[in-house]
């Protein structure tokens, strides 16, 4: 028996997407392909597979990520779906399902690379926020016309659209940092630091 669910989880969300699945599997509901927002589920034993999500230095297509989904493959873990750079992982409990010494370490690397994205975004919102001012800048200075005014609408409503994007995206940066701070001292403790 299958089943389709349909479930939003953001980026950096991808620990809890994680646990849903595993919750999923102790149901006896396997995945079988996941993608942004569909996951394909299979009926089957409770906890027959674990689930793991990793994102990938590059789009799993690329001859760099086919090596390394190939190598996972011979240690036992299955790619069963991916989105954009983020591939769902799973691996059969009997064979020792993923190991746990490395968690912590997977965790920070994880949240490192969403960390990554996050830099990425808030830079391209502070030059949207820039260009929107330069551009309401410029436009003062020419003479009042019907051409002036809609680039100065069009100014304004970028650099503040770019503000509120940056002041929404704020808090869930914070609680990835907060994260990443637990990770460190979750290994420290692991490591006897």
């Amino acid at each position: 028996m299958k089943k389709t669910v349909y479930r939003i989880f953001f980026v950096w969300e991808y620990d809890k997407e994680e646990k849903w699945l595993n919750k999923m599997s102790a149901e006896g509901w396997q995945l079988i392909k996941g993608s942004s927002f569909r996951y394909l589920f299979e009926k089957g034993g409770p906890n027959e597979y674990e689930y793991k999500l990793e994102l990938l230095d590059e789009e799993p297509d690329t001859l760099k990520s086919k090596n390394y989904i190939d190598f996972l493959k011979e240690a036992n873990i299955e790619n069963v779906g991916k989105c954009r750079n983020w591939i769902y992982l799973r691996k059969k409990t009997v064979d020792g399902g993923f190991s746990s010494e490395n968690k912590t370490l997977s965790h920070i690397t994880h949240a490192l690379r969403v960390e990554e994205i996050y830099n990425a975004s808030r830079n391209m919102l502070l030059l949207l926020m820039a260009i929107g001012f330069i551009g309401n800048l410029m436009i003062s200075y020419l003479p009042e016309s019907d051409v002036t005014s809609f680039f100065n609408g069009f100014f304004t409503g970028l650099g503040t659209s770019a503000a509120v994007l940056a002041l929404i995206l704020l808090p869930i940066m914070r609680g990835n940092f907060k994260k990443i701070k637990n990770y460190i001292r979750e290994l420290y403790v692991i490591e006897g630091v």
